[in-house]
């Protein structure tokens, strides 16, 4: 989901002041774009007019979404703002997910790695749609960076994360890069309704 342009700020910014830290991105417009990720999968691009034409038909089927944030949350030199869920956003990626599942082309490398170590609904989920953070694993959230150190930083120093409350009207299909981030747009579909 492609979040509305005070959010992209907002996000653009904050990852800015946070690059004075070793980072493996900063977030920038036409480089590393701000997104919330309803689904990453493995895609044959030689299908690409099939996967826009099915995006589009879930994107004009579908209304803007406004998530509230929750927290700021670090893991692993990650740092995200986590949202609340809402039954509109999972309902979005159900049918993202429904449309694209069946012409996935198999499994990202990360999924085929992390699969001997995944139980439960994980695995299912990896097993079934080739991602794991599906359904009841969904977890809206914008990335803000990712530390080089992975250290944690004192999240209180940064600014409230109410700054941060999203408005959705528009899904996109970008080309993933290294540490879950959206490097290249291929293309993006406004909300119908």
């Amino acid at each position: 989901m492609i979040p509305d342009a005070d959010v992209i700020n907002n996000a653009i910014s904050l990852s800015e002041q946070l690059s004075k830290n070793e980072t493996y991105f900063t977030l920038k417009e036409g480089e590393y774009y701000p997104h919330a990720s309803l689904y990453m999968v493995q895609l044959d691009m030689a299908k690409i007019d099939e996967i826009k034409e099915r995006l589009s038909n879930v994107a004009a089927n579908s209304s803007k979404i406004t998530l509230n944030p929750k927290e700021y949350h670090q893991e692993w030199g990650y740092v995200d703002v986590e949202y609340e869920r809402e039954a509109n956003g999972d309902k979005l990626q159900m049918d993202v997910v429904h449309a694209l599942n069946p012409i996935r082309d198999g499994l990202r490398q990360k999924d085929i790695d992390r699969l001997p170590e995944a139980v439960g609904i994980e695995r299912e989920n990896i097993l079934t749609y080739g991602y794991r953070s599906i359904g009841e694993k969904f977890a809206p959230h914008i990335t803000i960076t990712r530390f080089a150190d992975r250290n944690d930083i004192d999240l209180t120093t940064l600014p409230d994360v109410s700054t941060f409350k999203v408005t959705f009207s528009k899904i996109g299909i970008f080309e993933m890069g290294e540490n879950g981030t959206c490097v290249r747009k291929i293309a993006e579909f406004n909300f119908g309704q």
